[in-house]
């Protein structure tokens, strides 16, 4: 069984707007909600082989803060392909994972990552099954092939979606 896990970038700062949509660094609000993640990781028994990182400030700070004091995920592999990806970008690259791993997260950007999500829990990507899936959403799939390779859309099962909520709006 192979397990996928999709986490949206934290909330991102709009206060300089000379800035390239690529260089945009994380709010104060975003860097609130990583902490709680991080926090949420601590205590679960979420295991993870491969970080494949969109190559994007907010991306890279987020994976950045959420490793530092889990020091059970791997360093990150960062991936172009992941800035501005579209869910077949996604799906294709999930596919060339090596077979020895087990468990892959991808840090990355919407809507790729929610429409990669309803692709793979229901077969397609619209209308979303999302009512939201706010920055820093983070959703842990299961899927019942064995190889990744074989990974298609409705193959896979929720096994969790955590979202911030208020984190940060106070």
């Amino acid at each position: 069984m192979k397990s996928i896990y999709l986490l949206r970038h934290a909330k991102s700062s709009w206060e300089d707007l000379d800035l390239e949509d690529k260089e945009r660094p994380l709010a104060p609000r975003g860097k609130k909600q990583i902490k709680v993640l991080r926090e949420y990781l601590h205590h679960s028994r979420t295991a993870i082989e491969l970080a494949l990182v969109s190559p994007a400030e907010r991306t890279k700070r987020t994976y950045q803060i959420l490793r530092k004091e889990l020091l059970r995920l791997p360093k990150p592999d960062y991936r172009g392909v992941l800035y501005e990806a579209e869910w077949e970008d996604l799906l294709f690259l999930l596919q060339g994972t090596p077979e020895s791993l087990n468990s892959v997260l991808v840090v990355g950007h919407n809507p790729g990552l929610e429409n990669l999500a309803n692709v793979l829990l229901f077969g397609n990507s619209e209308p979303s099954r999302f009512k939201k899936f706010p920055t820093a959403s983070f959703l842990g799939l299961t899927c019942s092939g064995s190889s990744w390779k074989n990974l298609q859309s409705g193959t896979c099962q929720l096994e969790f979606f955590w979202i911030p909520g208020a984190i940060g709006k106070e």
